[in-house]
């Protein structure tokens, strides 16, 4: 009921637009995208809707089509959306949400109308292994993996593209692009005429917290591993006394901050989660984590989508996994990654990161760095997905 009290009825139709904007959590990942275009923004989610057309001809559609798709089971609100984009008419439905549910079944039943893109905002290979592992586990009834459909993906690099294949994810058309986040910040940068200080610090430390994972996972020690890093990290930035930041993974006064914070709470010792509150870089908005990713000699972390964003700029990583499963494997070994190492093993390889020069670290890696996430100075990451977008209309 408190959602329908914040809910405007609107008995009109909805206006024509040649291009959507499916989900408004993707607004701040293609700001710089649709700056020059005009577009509808479709919001899908309970917490972000607050209008509903409700027009003679909109109810009349969605009376038609409810008995077109009902009894394929397709539920009330995905015949909604059905109807609103069949009113909207748009040649191009873009969204960031890569891995959004309903953007995946609404592509099955409009494709063949409508160019369907979708920007990956973040690394999906630990989330194909956890739903497979969930689904292998019994704790859902259905992998969630074989549900993706998208038409048209643009991507990070040929490292997304094995995992699709390999965790049998349908897209039809892959796009090399690179990162979205990544030429945002830097678009970022120069609109307001800032400049990094290379080496402020020696090691970021990424937050991935990994709250209730065991009973998610139905598994023991999860949590601990990830737990394990931080305080190994800890251990060592107090031992050689160097320039040490913490960048947060969730902005403050949201219950995804209360659930980080709590679950470091359970793990660390009050000494440990001290040095982490005193070293923290504050989550303020979508840039924020990129000021100490970029600042530091050396990033750390399990298998977070910055430790890609990194090493696919020519900077030093290290990926320390200690978890017992292969959910959070780093998809590139050699000097880059480490797992299930005892603490001297590990205070030893950043030791031995720390000495080398880039060109002998990139030496080192398995891999060449464009493997996950591609790179180009000649085209922007913005412009690429413009382009596609101008084809398409």
């Amino acid at each position: 009921m408190k959602i329908l009290k914040k809910i405007k009825f609107r008995f009109i139709d909805p206006p024509t637009k040649k291009i959507i904007l499916f989900d408004g959590e993707s607004s701040h990942d293609l700001k710089y995208v649709l700056e020059e275009f005009e577009f509808f923004l479709l919001e899908i989610r309970k917490n972000r809707i607050f209008e509903i057309y409700f027009s003679i001809n909109v109810l009349v559609n969605f009376l038609s089509n409810y008995f077109l798709l009902f009894f394929k089971n397709r539920n009330i609100h995905t015949i909604y959306l059905y109807t609103i984009i069949n009113l909207i008419k748009p040649k191009v439905i873009i969204t960031s949400i890569c891995n959004s549910g309903k953007f995946h079944e609404l592509a099955k039943l409009l494709n063949k109308k409508v160019f369907f893109l979708a920007v990956q905002n973040a690394s999906r290979s630990s989330d194909f292994r956890r739903d497979l592992h969930r689904y292998k586990k019994k704790i859902t009834k259905n992998n969630i993996n074989k549900d993706y459909y998208i038409p048209n993906f643009f991507c990070y690099g040929q490292s997304e593209i094995d995992d699709c294949q390999e965790f049998g994810i349908k897209v039809d058309n892959f796009y090399k692009t690179g990162s979205i986040r990544i030429a945002n910040f830097f678009r970022y940068l120069r609109i307001n005429k800032i400049e990094l200080k290379k080496n402020k610090y020696d090691i970021c430390l990424i937050s991935e917290n990994a709250y209730e994972l065991n009973s998610k996972l139905g598994e023991d020690g999860e949590e601990e591993g990830f737990a394990n890093v931080v305080k190994f990290v800890i251990r060592y930035a107090k031992e050689t006394n160097i320039k040490f930041i913490f960048a947060r993974k969730r902005k403050n006064f949201t219950y995804l901050a209360n659930d980080e914070m709590n679950f470091f709470k359970k793990y660390l010792s009050e000494t440990e989660l001290n040095y982490l509150k005193n070293n923290m870089n504050e989550k303020i908005n979508e840039h924020s984590s990129y000021f100490p990713l970029f600042q530091s000699k050396i990033a750390i972390g399990t298998q977070s989508t910055l430790l890609k964003d990194k090493l696919s700029c020519k900077e030093k990583i290290l990926s320390l996994n200690l978890q017992k499963t292969n959910i959070y494997d780093f998809p590139i070994s050699g000097v880059c990654s480490i797992k299930n190492c005892s603490y001297e093993e590990f205070k030893e390889r950043v030791n031995m990161i720390f000495s080398m020069s880039d060109k002998e670290y990139f030496l080192n890696i398995s891999k060449n760095f464009n493997y996950l996430i591609e790179f180009s100075k000649d085209e922007n990451v913005i412009d690429k997905i413009k382009n596609s977008i101008n084809e398409n209309l």
